[in-house]
C-alpha cells in the first residue's frame, strides 16, 4: 500500500475519493498552469469529497525582487485571495505572533479547537474564534530542497475536524507539495530570468536557446543612456550613496521604457541600452516614435527627481537614439555566456552617446532614427565618428521642445 492509502486505511467512507485525489494530484493537477488555479481546485475537490473544509492558505515563499512571499487565501463560496508579503516580514509582529513561523520552525502539524474557552496562543486564532471558526490546522508544507512553506485548514462545523479527516488532510500534502514545487520553481524562474536579463531574453533561454552562437537579427529602435559625471560622483560618495544614487536613476530612467513597449537588454554600470523592436504590424516609425517618448520621459522624471531633491546631487544623463538591426542572442565562452545585443549598429549608438558631453547636449540621435519620426528635427551638423567611414549627420529635438 502506498502512504496515502496506509494512512487512509481506517477512513473506509473516504478512502475511495482521497485515492481519486491523489490520482487527480499526479494525473491531471500537474499540467495546470498556475499555482492559484491548482490550490482553488484542491480545496473545491476535497470538499466535494466530504472533507468539512470551509477556510485555507497555502503560504509559499517566493524568490522575486518586489516580494518575499505569497500567500493564497481559499474560502468557500468566494473567491481565492493572494496577498504578497513584502521583504523582511520575517522580522515583523505579523510574522513572528504567527502560526506560519510556529510551523515553519517546528515542522510539525498543529492544530488547536476554536470553540472551546480558553487563552488561544496567536491572535489569528482570536480572530478566527470571533468569525465562527471552530478547528484551525496547520502543517509544514516543505520542499524538496528543504524550503519551509506552510498550508492550513479551518473548519466550522460543530466539534471540527475528525481524526480521520485531519490524517487525510495531512497524507494529501506530500503529493500536493510536490505538484507545487515544479510549478513554483518555473514561475520563480521565470521572475530571475525577467529580473536579471529581461523578460524577452529570459523567455527565449527557458525554451531553450542556451547554446553559444544561437543568434536572430533583430530590427529595432536603440536606445543608450548613461549617467553624467558618474566616476566623479562615485569618488566623492560613499559606497551606500552611490547605490541609491544609482538606483534613483534608474527608477527615473527604466519604467518609461516598459511603458512604451521598449526591452531593457542590459544595465551597464550607469548605463541602460533598450530596444524598441519594430513590430510586424508596425513601421519603423512606430518604434522609432516610441523610442523618443521613452526618452523624453526620462528626463522629465529626472528633472522631478532634481526639483524634489534639492539637498542631493542633482542627476543628468545622456541619450543616444538610433535604427538599426543588430544580432540578438548568445555570446561567451563555455558555460559563461551572455544574452545580449551586438553589431554596428549597437556600436554606433554607443559612439553617438559621448557625443552628448562634447556638444553638451542631453538627447542626440540619429539621421536613421530622425528620418523615421515622420516630423523635422533639429540637424547639429555632420560629425566623423570613430570606428565609420562616412561622417555622420546628428539630430536631436527643436528648441521649443528641448
Amino acid at each position: 500500500m502506498t502512504i496515502l492509502e496506509q494512512s487512509l486505511a481506517a477512513a473506509a467512507p473516504t478512502r475511495l475519493a482521497a485515492l481519486e485525489l491523489g490520482d487527480w494530484l499526479v494525473r491531471e493537477a500537474r499540467f495546470i498552469t498556475d499555482n492559484s488555479v491548482l490550490f482553488d481546485e484542491f480545496c473545491r475537490r476535497l470538499v466535494d469529497a466530504g472533507v468539512p473544509l470551509d477556510r485555507s492558505t497555502l503560504h509559499l515563499r517566493a524568490l522575486h525582487p518586489d516580494y518575499r512571499g505569497i500567500a493564497r487565501i481559499w474560502k468557500r463560496g468566494a473567491p481565492l485571495a493572494e496577498r504578497f508579503m513584502d521583504h523582511g516580514i520575517e522580522k515583523t509582529a505579523t510574522y513572528i505572533e504567527s502560526p506560519v513561523r510556529a510551523v515553519a520552525e517546528g515542522r510539525a502539524r498543529l492544530d488547536w479547537r476554536l470553540d472551546r474557552d480558553g487563552l488561544l496562543p496567536f491572535p489569528l486564532l482570536e480572530e478566527l474564534r470571533a468569525e465562527g471558526y471552530t478547528h484551525y490546522a496547520i502543517a509544514p508544507f516543505v520542499y524538496a530542497q528543504g524550503l519551509p512553506n506552510a498550508i492550513s485548514w479551518a473548519t466550522a462545523r460543530p466539534g471540527g475536524f475528525s481524526a480521520d479527516e485531519l490524517r487525510w488532510l495531512d497524507a494529501s500534502v506530500p503529493p500536493l507539495s510536490a505538484i507545487v514545487e515544479v510549478k513554483a520553481l518555473r514561475r520563480f524562474m521565470a521572475h530571475m530570468m525577467t529580473t536579471y536579463i529581461g523578460a524577452e531574453a529570459g523567455r527565449l533561454i527557458l525554451e531553450g536557446q542556451v547554446r553559444r552562437g544561437d543568434v536572430r537579427t533583430v530590427t529595432a529602435a536603440l536606445m543608450l543612456t548613461d549617467l553624467r559625471d558618474f566616476t566623479l560622483m562615485s569618488d566623492r560618495l560613499r559606497p551606500r550613496a552611490v547605490i541609491r544614487m544609482l538606483n534613483e536613476y534608474f527608477d527615473c530612467i527604466i519604467p518609461p521604457v516598459h511603458e512604451h513597449g521598449g526591452e531593457v537588454v542590459e544595465i551597464m554600470g550607469d548605463g541602460v541600452l533598450a530596444m524598441f523592436r519594430q513590430r510586424p504590424d508596425d513601421g519603423a516609425g512606430d518604434a522609432c516614435r516610441a523610442a523618443l517618448a521613452a526618452a523624453i520621459d526620462g528626463r522629465f522624471a529626472l528633472a522631478g527627481r532634481n526639483r524634489n531633491g534639492p539637498d542631493d546631487e542633482p542627476l543628468r544623463s545622456g541619450v543616444a537614439l538610433h535604427y538599426g538591426t543588430v544580432s540578438y542572442g548568445n555570446i561567451g565562452v563555455g558555460d559563461r555566456l551572455d544574452f545580449t545585443v551586438i553589431g554596428p549598429d549597437v556600436n554606433l549608438t554607443s559612439r553617438i552617446e559621448r557625443f552628448c558631453r562634447e556638444l553638451d547636449r542631453d538627447l542626440i540621435m540619429s539621421e536613421r532614427f530622425a528620418e523615421r519620426l515622420g516630423r523635422p528635427m533639429w540637424e547639429l551638423g555632420h560629425f566623423q565618428i570613430r570606428g565609420f567611414g562616412r561622417m555622420q549627420r546628428l539630430f536631436t529635438l527643436p528648441p521649443e521642445e528641448g
